[in-house]
């Protein structure tokens, strides 16, 4: 019988237990780039599922995945109490009010152009008088429009419901940056032959993290617990050390 408390002598004992006895629903997004994967071409893949993975052999736990709207995964996550979300979502004060995070790494935002495009773009203050494409109820979206009343030539603001959407709104040139979580963006660029870049000066830094439901806090707690297990944190040290940052 397993013990729900919510110790780290009792979680380490007694995690496996915990995390067998339910099934763990995990949802991932359908319409974002993975930051990097080791994972192949079957789906789902991306730092994140790597991650799980792993933890899933280490536990020998067998996660059930699916996919969804990533502007979704706050009342999901809400409404189901064995469901988390992976998409590393920016863990704010505000969000903490509804879920619970579980933070893993630190990153900032970033600002995407074409290749080819010459324009400065160091921070905000340059997005006065572009055509600027963000995700729609994204943090970046709210950092635009809060550029925007600062300027005085109005920011074109295009929001879009897909990380894949922005990406073609940049590369088509029907916008001329695109802003968004810096490790994503390095990584759309790495996969673009060469036809984008990232510019300017990350801003923002904040934690990331897993989503859980208030109501379980066990299975929160034991999310930070094999986060910080010693065979995971060498894992993620030696393959993601350039996103991961063990608890």
């Amino acid at each position: 019988m397993c013990n729900n408390g919510c110790t780290v002598k009792c979680l380490r004992t007694n995690i496996r237990c915990y995390l067998q006895s339910k099934q763990i629903t995990i949802i991932t997004a359908t319409d974002q780039t993975s930051f990097i994967t080791h994972s192949g071409n079957n789906p789902p893949s991306g730092f994140n599922v790597d991650l799980m993975k792993y933890i899933g052999d280490i536990y020998q736990i067998n996660f059930l995945y699916r996919y969804g709207q990533f502007s979704q995964f706050v009342p999901m996550v809400q409404n189901y109490t064995n469901i988390i979300s992976i998409s590393t979502q920016t863990d704010t004060l505000a969000r903490e009010q509804l879920v619970n995070f579980v933070q893993f790494y630190t990153s900032g935002t970033g600002f995407i152009v074409r290749s080819t495009y010459h324009q400065t773009v160091s921070g905000l203050n340059d997005l006065c008088g572009k055509t600027v494409v963000v995700l729609a109820s994204s943090t970046q979206e709210s950092d635009v429009q809060a550029q925007n009343v600062k300027c005085k030539v109005a920011i074109t603001i295009q929001s879009v419901p897909s990380i894949s959407d922005m990406v073609n709104a940049v590369q088509t040139s029907a916008a001329e940056v695109g802003l968004y979580g810096e490790a994503v963006l390095k990584a759309i660029a790495r996969k673009s032959h060469n036809q984008l870049k990232v510019v300017g000066q990350i801003y923002d830094i904040q934690p990331r993290g897993i989503l859980c439901n208030k109501r379980n806090m066990p299975l929160c707690c034991a999310l930070v617990t094999v986060f910080a297990h010693p065979e995971l944190i060498c894992l993620a040290r030696r393959v993601y050390q350039h996103v991961y940052q063990a608890l």
